[in-house]
């Protein structure tokens, strides 16, 4: 940055990101969202059947936090990280119990027929890495969106009456 004619470098260790990371909400979503996914990973290896564990879901926490901030967040660029901290904890669970799979062929309801589509351990742990930098988040931020726009306009078409 240049001020005065001076060049200012940014400042080094700057999260513009920082303010939604602290804000309770956030990290209690991201507990949760993780939490669960550790005991999904527990209660497969324990050798209860995917018909019971698949109702300890991640999804269902990343879609209550979605709706969540897609209220509560101010701002476009909110919503875009809060799409992406929603995944973190969701990747972190994911690709750690695939790699389980493939590194020890233990199979677990992470790889099971009904959420890997045929694919390799490995194949689909490289999908989760590639889906959770791109078109997860992006479809999580979408969603936000619709759900700011629908809340936005309701507010605005009740507030006049």
């Amino acid at each position: 940055m240049a001020q005065n004619g001076v060049f200012t470098p940014p400042a080094i260790g700057r999260n513009d990101m920082s303010p939604l990371l602290r804000r309770t909400s956030m990290k209690a979503f991201m507990a949760s969202i993780f939490g669960m996914g550790v005991l999904r990973f527990l209660l497969t290896l324990s050798g209860l059947p995917d018909s019971t564990v698949k109702y300890f879901s991640m999804s269902a926490v990343i879609i209550l936090g979605t709706l969540y901030f897609a209220v509560t967040t101010p701002t476009h660029r909110d919503r875009l990280h809060a799409a992406f901290f929603l995944i973190i904890p969701y990747m972190i669970v994911e690709v750690a119990a695939l790699a389980y799979t493939w590194a020890t062929g233990h199979r677990t309801i992470f790889h099971s027929a009904d959420y890997s589509m045929g694919f390799s351990p490995l194949q689909h742990t490289l999908g989760h890495l590639a889906g959770g930098l791109t078109w997860e988040p992006l479809i999580l931020f979408i969603l936000m969106e619709v759900v700011w726009g629908i809340y936005t306009l309701a507010g605005r078409l009740f507030a006049r009456t």
